[in-house]
């Protein structure tokens, strides 16, 4: 059985704005800091292992990903790539997400969502892992959530919040050929 933890990055001063950051690369403000050393502290208290990690380009993934690896001892080179970075807000880059703007108006420029879905399939089908591998891919929360939608094969929808993308958490999913893929949060509150 494969399996993905998909991680949020920590919090930057615009999540907590509730500003749509896109391809902005707006860095994790301290308490996004202390989310992923607590994530991490976490993961390594129940020796979670991966045999590879991926991170978005954009710094706040990136940092995160160092401190979950340097935590649960990973020392393999940690993959930076560009096909996972955030979600293309267009226009809307530091808009409030809050303000009812429908992301599909052309006007915007705002990546699809069928585009974005597309993009994390190419984006995690470009690498071959065992049957039994464990990766980490460390993002942000509209990619995570449309690679989400694209391991449960388009079973869920991209506003389902039954399994939700959180900073300072992970979303387990469990991946066996021939059987539904298997969700769960990391570490349930």
């Amino acid at each position: 059985m494969m399996i993905f933890y998909l991680v949020r990055h920590g919090q930057t001063d615009w999540n907590l704005e509730t500003r749509l950051q896109g391809h902005a690369n707006i860095p994790m403000n301290a308490d996004g800091i202390l989310q992923m050393n607590n994530l991490a502290d976490k993961m390594a208290g129940i020796g979670l292992k991966v045999d590879a990690m991926i991170s978005s380009p954009l710094d706040r993934a990136g940092e995160s990903a160092r401190i979950i690896a340097d935590k649960i001892g990973f020392t393999g080179d940690i993959i930076t790539d560009p096909a996972f970075i955030e979600r293309d807000f267009g226009k809307l880059e530091g808009v409030d997400w809050n303000s009812g703007v429908d992301f599909e108006d052309p006007q915007y420029g705002v990546e699809g969502y069928e585009a974005l879905c597309e993009r994390a399939g190419k984006a995690l089908h470009k690498y071959s892992f065992s049957k039994d591998a464990r990766v980490m891919i460390v993002s942000h929360g509209a990619f995570l959530t449309a690679l989400r939608d694209v391991l449960s094969d388009y079973k869920m929808n991209y506003w389902d919040r039954e399994y939700p993308i959180i900073q300072g958490n992970a979303l387990c999913v469990e991946v066996e050929e021939g059987k539904e893929a298997g969700f769960r949060i990391l570490f349930p509150v």
